[in-house]
């Protein structure tokens, strides 16, 4: 039960105040022993990374994770308290676990987090590699329209059909569902059922990421800068077109772009997309009639024909050059996004006990 608190009085601890109150927990209890303290405390340095985000209205306040849904990582923050020998994973206590190494280490080993995939353990280890600064270009400059049908279309005349992986797989999973609700709850049967229908959404989802990757990665080498729509994704995820958006991967491609950019010195500019599917790339002409279906775009001022989702990516290049409107909300230069931007807060003396800072 929460201890009532003015609002004046009211402050939250910081994962410096939490980490030195871990060790007092962790003689009181014996379970929270078992587990290393370095993953405890990584736990807290990332529940106040997301509680500052929160704050500054970067996102929304953490939840509680779900039992058998949310799976969180073991984080092993210090070089010293893990090790890879060959094929072999030794981690804080733990023990020694075999693992089928990929690829080979590059450069300084830092972290390692061993994290669940369904029926799958995968171990993710963070090096860190002296690299020279990458050389800012602006050039040349290409504009992507988002689409169902078509995944994007670019200014440069490339039109990416959808490959719709989720479409493709729905019957099967649809069918899998419905033995996942006829089953027991609680019952082995019901767990493999479970498990069938996490294997779906687990290809899927790896096949949508792997062409997102090949195509924010063609488009990072080849260009300096990127325009893209600025499209408000989370409400439109409300319309009746959810289910194409989120097979289509608008956010993930966007973020794979930012940060793909940042590596090569490029910019990721987004752009008001506003009128964009009515407006002439060529007169200027805004007018809904020269829309004329999903893929015909026809110029009722100049006779212009052209493909619609073509003609769209042509007009966001032509806002990009007349505007100098970042969308990635940090430095222009960078296109490093603010949250990447935050810090942990430091230390504060309290000498509160634990049980009276719970509001």
């Amino acid at each position: 039960m929460g201890l009532a608190r003015l609002a004046n009085e009211r402050r939250y601890p910081t994962a410096f105040d939490q980490s030195n109150e871990l060790t007092e927990l962790r003689a009181e209890l014996p379970w929270l022993a078992d587990v290393p303290r370095d993953l405890c405390t990584h736990v807290l340095f990332e529940l106040d990374k997301a509680w500052q985000r929160c704050f500054q209205r970067l996102g929304r306040a953490p939840r509680w994770k779900r039992k058998g849904f949310d799976a969180p990582g073991l984080t092993e923050s210090t070089a010293k308290g893990w090790r890879l020998d060959g094929d072999i994973v030794r981690f804080p206590k733990i023990g020694n676990l075999r693992a089928i190494v990929h690829r080979s280490l590059e450069g300084k080993p830092k972290t390692c987090t061993i994290k669940r995939d369904g029926d799958q353990w995968f171990a993710s280890i963070v090096c860190e590699i002296e690299k020279p600064a990458p050389t800012p270009r602006t050039e040349p400059v290409v504009a992507i329209d988002h689409g169902v049908v078509n995944l994007l279309a670019d200014s440069d005349g490339r039109l990416v059909k959808s490959p719709r992986y989720l479409e493709c797989v729905i019957r099967r999973l649809a069918h899998a569902q419905r033995a996942v609700s006829r089953r027991k709850k609680g019952s082995k049967n019901r767990e493999k059922a479970v498990v069938r229908v996490m294997r779906i959404h687990r290809k899927v989802r790896r096949q949508r990421e792997h062409s997102l990757h090949e195509l924010s990665a063609a488009y990072a080498k080849s260009h300096g800068t990127v325009v893209l729509e600025r499209l408000n994704i989370a409400g439109m995820m409300r319309g009746w077109c959810a289910r194409g958006i989120a097979d289509a991967g608008w956010g993930k491609f966007r973020e794979m772009l930012r940060y793909k950019l940042a590596w090569t010195g490029g910019l990721l500019v987004e752009v008001p997309a506003a009128y964009s599917s009515q407006t002439c790339s060529v007169c200027g002409h805004v007018d809904a009639r020269s829309r004329q279906s999903r893929s015909a775009f026809a110029c009722v001022a100049c006779g212009h024909h052209d493909h619609a989702d073509l003609n769209a990516a042509k007009v966001l290049k032509m806002r990009a050059v007349e505007s100098t409107v970042t969308g990635c909300g940090g430095s222009a230069e960078v296109g490093h996004p603010k949250k990447q931007q935050l810090r942990v807060v430091r230390r504060q003396k309290s000498s509160a006990p634990w049980s009276d800072r719970i509001t």
